[in-house]
């Protein structure tokens, strides 16, 4: 019997790696620089694995990495504006509160990061417990934050389910031995994803919460 549902945060709650892609790319826009979209791309999922600054200030060695941070900030905050959570992400939360199930986040990022948009978007008080990079040594396509979950929880691998929108978090849910839905979003829909993944979905709006435990379930009998 499932009894939690882990939710990864960028890309899959809020689609916060569009806006910060888009940031980025209208930066590097502005000052007539090519963006390394490549490497931003195998990055999704995971903490940074190179800096999206640099090839900025080596190209131009009169700016400063403050004047770029804020300037990318300010790019960002506008882009979020009136912006909310991905589709069908609430409607999960509420059924998945009336199942009596438990609800966590497990995120690569910061805390400070995941719970300041949790509280811009008003759904903070629907997880049980929010897992971050500071709570583990190794991030994901490590399993740490997974596992993390499970021993919070008291729990084993298969009566969680995991929902994950790029190839590097659905991985650290599939070493971790917990079942994972996939919902890229416009940014991760290209990748590749392993074929372990137990279901993929376009938008939470194909098949409501019940309909994807029930499938999940299903999945895992004949595995």
């Amino acid at each position: 019997m499932l009894k939690a549902i882990i939710f990864d945060f960028d890309g899959l709650v809020f689609d916060t790696e569009t806006f910060d892609l888009k940031a980025f790319q209208e930066l590097y826009q502005k000052y007539n620089v090519e963006f390394p979209l490549d490497n931003w791309m195998n990055s999704i999922g995971i903490s940074l694995a190179f800096d999206p600054y640099e090839p900025l200030l080596m190209s131009l060695p009169g700016i400063s990495r403050d004047d770029a941070k804020e300037e990318r900030s300010n790019l960002y905050e506008k882009l979020l504006e009136g912006k909310a959570p991905r589709e069908g992400v609430v409607e999960y939360l509420e059924r998945g509160k009336q199942l009596g199930m438990k609800i966590a986040i497990a995120s690569s990022s910061t805390r400070s990061w995941v719970e300041h948009h949790l509280n811009i978007l008003g759904i903070k008080p629907y997880f049980d417990y929010i897992c971050t990079s500071d709570d583990v040594e190794n991030v994901k396509p490590e399993p740490d934050l997974y596992k993390k979950v499970l021993e919070y929880f008291d729990i084993s691998a298969k009566e969680a389910v995991v929902f994950e929108d790029s190839p590097n978090g659905s991985l650290a849910s599939i070493r971790a031995g917990i079942p994972c839905v996939i919902v890229p979003n416009e940014t991760t829909e290209v990748l590749p994803f392993d074929k372990s993944v137990a279901l993929r979905l376009n938008s939470k709006k194909d098949k409501t919460l019940d309909e994807v435990l029930e499938a999940v379930s299903i999945v895992d009998t004949f595995d």
